[in-house]
């Protein structure tokens, strides 16, 4: 898998044929080989670093609702990036941002070109393609190199850093095989399973989706290196929504991950999390809303990980702060560099985690987690311990240099550094058991009769939290009150504030149990990294304990509440029958 967001990663394809077998090879090697002698405007300079890499994508889709087929499909696309610099590698048109100049959100700004390719193997065309989009990226490379200049006319650098690093060349496989894609199969698995929602007709609205494919990619660049990489996924979600008897909206959602058929649960487990969904969502219909509570909270298995996910993770990739060509760009060149970079060498988690990044893994205790062997920029993944004991020792980097890290640590994926699998480990880490009672212990000094237990969160990006940060708002999709004698009592509509990047060194315990989890990963200010070109979100894997937090906010919302229904549903009836 890898790692798209119909799951995944993005893929490949790459023969290793003769020339004449190999028309889309030898199309890529003949136009890079006359791209770089003799492309050049005028006396302006010619490109120093030129790449290409095609993405040649099939997907299949199916979506049903109550066992009607609502979305059917299947497609094929062939995808080209090209990514070319100008000047030199201590200088060039790159880390960049102003008006008009190339995708305003990447520290790639200014450098891409791409189109989309024939599906038919003809050098001709292919080479035409090529030479278009090496053309336009040129010409827009040249531009911004000279817009850069003008505005450092008017600044004064506070940091001399290389504009790309210099990797040795690599030429890497990295290819697994991809299993047919059935679509049939697909079909009538989403029709039996939304079809169970018919049970519950005080779910208003329900749906289960199925995407799969696999992304095959080629890349090749002027200094030497090339890969080929294929990557298969596949994704299950199950979503429901109704509204309480106020009136509350009310939703939950679960997604299933694989690379494979064959790493999804099966059909029996899937139904049973329909169900168990479906029965949750109808008696959260009578539940009260949450209260007001200051207090620790508990994290548990997916709701950990999802905190992480949101809060943490994203400032673990480094980028750094482009030059602004005007005013207007300084406020967003200013929130593109990561806050962790002045964090190096001090403390972000309790002494009792460590954390490692490892895109080679494929499995963790035998769940699916998928993986890489070699990134975006052509760099060979590997291994890289972040935190140790607490301590932050390094970000997941790309070819851009930031301060203080000067190469690449394998992570880059579509338009900058990516989370792949992120391995928590605890020292001294509590039973589960241990852990509630910790909980319950910390609330009872509080003067609390319970605690709250959070145990699946869902993050909105794009609706900030109270304190207009970044930090997004997070919602309780599963939340109980914990009491001492141990029974619990769920909570609805609850969220959750007062957590933020920093609150992670103030956990006080964690699990010796851990929980493997995959996301959506944002970038820091919430923007979904999209695999360039292809389109596909990105999906990072994590393992990772329950953690508990001394000063949580949880809280109910506020405000008008829309009506329910006047009648019930058209199928309660028939659901009784």
């Amino acid at each position: 898998m890898r790692r798209a967001l119909s799951l995944a990663g993005v893929g490949l394809c790459v023969a290793t044929a003769t020339h004449a077998q190999d028309p889309l090879g030898r199309a890529m090697r003949d136009e890079l080989a006359r791209s770089m002698t003799d492309l050049r405007l005028d006396t302006l300079p010619k490109p120093y670093f030129v790449a290409y890499r095609l993405d040649d994508v099939e997907t299949a889709e199916a979506a049903a609702t109550l066992g009607s087929l609502v979305r059917g499909r299947d497609s094929r696309t062939r995808h080209l990036r090209v990514e070319l610099r100008v000047g030199d590698y201590e200088f060039d048109n790159t880390n960049f941002v102003g008006m008009g100049g190339g995708p305003a959100f990447s520290m790639l700004a200014g450098l891409r070109g791409g189109a989309l390719l024939p599906l038919d193997d003809q050098y001709q065309e292919i080479r035409r393609q090529l030479w278009l989009a090496t053309d336009g990226a040129y010409k827009r490379a040249v531009e911004q190199l000279a817009q850069k200049r003008a505005a450092l006319q008017n600044q004064t650098r506070t940091e001399q850093l290389p504009d790309f690093a210099k990797e040795p060349p690599a030429v890497i496989t990295d290819v697994v095989p991809a299993p047919p894609l059935d679509r049939a199969a697909a079909e009538a698995l989403v029709r039996g399973l939304s079809a169970a929602f018919r049970a519950f007709p005080e779910v208003y609205s329900s749906g289960v989706s199925w995407s799969a494919g696999v992304a095959r990619t080629r890349y090749l660049n002027s200094e030497g290196s090339a890969f080929t990489r294929s990557s298969p996924w596949l994704v299950l979600g199950i979503q429901a929504s109704t509204q309480a008897v106020d009136g509350m909206p009310l939703g939950d959602a679960i997604a299933f991950y694989g690379g494979t058929p064959s790493d999804l649960p099966t059909r029996e487990s899937l139904l049973d999390s329909v169900r168990a969904l479906a029965t949750r969502l109808t008696r959260l219909r009578q539940t009260p809303v949450a209260e007001l509570y200051n207090g620790p909270v508990l994290f548990e298995g997916d709701a950990a990980a999802e905190l992480f996910n949101e809060l943490f993770a994203p400032r673990l990739v480094a980028s750094r702060r482009p030059i602004a060509g005007n005013p207007m760009m300084e406020q967003f060149a200013a929130r593109a560099e990561t806050p962790f970079l002045d964090q190096i060498g001090g403390r972000v988690l309790p002494t009792l985690l460590s954390a490692v990044d490892n895109p080679t893994l494929t499995s963790f205790e035998g769940h699916f987690i998928g993986g890489y062997h070699v990134d975006d920029d052509a760099v060979p993944a590997r291994e890289t311990r972040l935190v140790d004991h607490g301590i932050l020792k390094t970000l997941l980097s790309t070819r851009v240099p930031v301060r203080g890290i000067a190469h690449s640590s394998g992570n880059r994926w579509g338009a900058g550094p990516v989370v792949s699998n992120l391995v928590v480990t605890v020292d001294s880490g509590a039973s589960d058991q241990a852990l509630r009672a910790d909980l319950l212990k910390r609330a009872a000094a509080r003067g609390r009769g319970y605690a709250i237990v959070v145990r699946r969160l869902n993050a909105t990006i794009g609706d900030m939290g109270d304190d207009d940060s970044d930090t997004p708002a997070l919602h309780a999709a599963v939340a109980v009150k914990l009491f001492p004698d141990g029974h619990e009592e769920p909570i609805r509509n609850a969220s959750v504030s007062g957590l933020t990047a920093a609150s992670f060194k103030s956990i006080v315990a964690a699990s010796q149990s851990r929980t493997v989890y995959t996301s959506p990963f944002h970038s820091v200010g919430g923007m979904n990294l999209q695999m360039a070109s292809a389109g596909l979100g990105y999906a990072a894997s994590y393992v990772m304990p329950s953690l508990l937090f001394e000063d949580v906010t949880v809280k109910g919302p506020s405000g008008d509440l829309p009506k329910p229904p006047l009648s019930s549903p058209p199928w309660a009836g028939a659901s009784r029958r």
